[in-house]
């Protein structure tokens, strides 16, 4: 924090007409929390480091409960982000229930001078903007710096204790589902990240209930993950990542679990490897088997790693940890959080969503681009090449010859050929935009295609014609 800026000016009000989550409807105004301390957030919900801050938030929430009041200021990046009903699911699948503003506009992100996603702006109790800190700050540097506005506006008499006034939590998604993240098809096997509910089932296919519709009976239910997203199977194991809860586990018979990857802490910056369980990481996402190996896409450090199971040896095999889209040779080339992996014959495809690109790693060629274009160049285009635009792309798989690709933030599936660089909607219901809803997870098996309907809370198959068959679980 810049403690030179402490009184120094007025923090600027919030901008009237905006769209309020978490607040019982209403618009909420910094004058009304004069004698709190204030902590901006301003945030986009589709960024990995904005993720990271979510949980420092929170703990500043719970250490501070009758002083300190925290406002998302979110200024989406992708045009999908900044529909208030996007905006509002996103709020309850991250666990954000603090007051957000949709400052779609960039109002009041201009107005408070911000240049870059997550930063926080520090407001004393008596209006004046104490800084700004861009990034993902230090959380006991936080908390010392709210102390101390806290303590100055004590000594001058001008702190008001007492509940949050403006908060009031919009109520969860309930089902049995929660915002499944991943799903993983094997023949008549199939795995499911229910993520919104922290656990991974373990199912047995049928491709009719009875009624029509498939169905699926849980097997073995895997709870007491934070965030399950990855899943992949090598060995006859079970491999899951657990985004949040920065480790990656494998599954063995009945409640075994063994960690392979990641102590459960985020790394500060990217690490050289090492014995899996004792590296640090920063949110693993994907995970697929590939030659033997696993590859997971470290979407915190903008890395693909590869994963030895029987050694443990874990090294980043792709990319520098910098946040660009750059092709060239495997440690030299850039991504941007990479959210989905497949393998692809002796390569691996992958969703590199914050430039909205779909790319593949190969180790004699190293990365390529199939399409997308940069960080700030999204869409909905159909085409060839360059020409192609999606919108926060988070997962691929290999299917029929062609790369089935999640679209997230445009609601649909699509077909890419990693040959031609051609992308089209996916035949029938499964490529009509809206049909989804920011589907996250996508898996085949080489005959039958299913997708994780995320913000339907579903599982999917994708039938021939490319109709959706919700899978039905007992």
């Amino acid at each position: 924090m810049s403690a030179s800026w402490l009184g120094s000016l007025s923090a600027p009000a919030f901008k009237e007409g905006l769209d309020w989550i978490n607040t019982g409807g209403r618009e909420v105004h910094l004058a009304e929390l004069r004698g709190r301390v204030v902590l901006l957030d301003f945030w986009t919900y589709g960024c990995i480091n904005c993720r990271h801050v979510q949980p420092r938030l929170r703990e500043l929430e719970r250490r501070f409960p009758d002083a300190l009041t925290v406002i998302g200021v979110h200024a989406g990046k992708f045009a999908h982000e900044r529909i208030a009903e996007n905006l509002a699911a996103a709020c309850d699948r991250q666990n954000v229930a603090h007051a957000v503003a949709n400052d779609r506009q960039y109002r009041i992100w201009r107005a408070y001078n911000v240049q870059a996603w997550p930063t926080v702006a520090l407001i004393g109790a008596d209006g004046g903007l104490i800084g700004l800190q861009p990034g993902e700050f230090g959380l006991e540097e936080m908390a010392q710096a709210i102390e101390s506005a806290i303590a100055d506006a004590e000594k001058r008499g001008t702190l008001v204790r007492g509940p949050d006034p403006v908060t009031v939590p919009q109520p969860r998604a309930q089902g049995a589902m929660r915002f499944p993240g991943r799903v993983l098809i094997d023949g008549e096997r199939l795995v499911v990240a229910d993520t919104g509910h922290g656990r991974v089932l373990d199912c047995e296919l049928s491709r009719d209930d009875g009624a029509g519709a498939p169905g699926a009976r849980v097997v073995a239910e895997h709870a007491g993950f934070d965030e399950p997203q990855g899943l992949a199977v090598l060995g006859g194991r079970l491999y899951v990542s657990d985004r949040a809860g920065q480790a990656v586990w494998r599954l063995g018979p009945g409640d075994e679990r063994e960690r392979v990857l990641g102590t459960g802490r985020l790394a500060v910056r990217s690490s050289a490897g090492g014995f899996g369980p004792e590296v640090e990481v920063r949110s693993p996402w994907g995970i697929a088997a590939h030659e033997g190996s696993l590859v997971v896409s470290m979407a915190g450090s903008h890395q693909l790693w590869c994963l030895d199971p029987d050694t443990l040896a874990a090294r980043p095999w792709a990319g520098t940890s910098g946040e660009e889209l750059t092709d060239g040779p495997l440690a030299r080339a850039l991504l941007a959080q990479p959210t989905g992996v497949a393998s692809l014959g002796s390569r691996v495809a992958f969703a590199d969503c914050e430039s909205s690109a779909i790319r593949i790693a190969d180790e004699a060629v190293g990365v390529r681009t199939v399409v997308g274009k940069g960080l700030f160049a999204f869409g909905d285009k159909d085409g060839v090449g360059d020409e192609v635009q999606l919108q926060h792309a988070e997962d691929v798989a290999a299917h029929d010859g062609v790369l089935a690709v999640a679209d997230t933030y445009n609601d649909r599936l699509k077909r890419i050929d990693p040959a031609t660089r051609g992308s089209r909607p996916w035949d029938g219901e499964a490529g009509t935009a809206g049909a989804l809803k920011e589907p996250a997870g996508v898996s085949s098996d080489g005959t039958t295609l299913a997708v994780a309907d995320t913000g339907h809370h579903r599982i999917v198959l994708v039938g021939k014609d490319g109709s959706l068959s919700e899978v039905q679980f007992a």
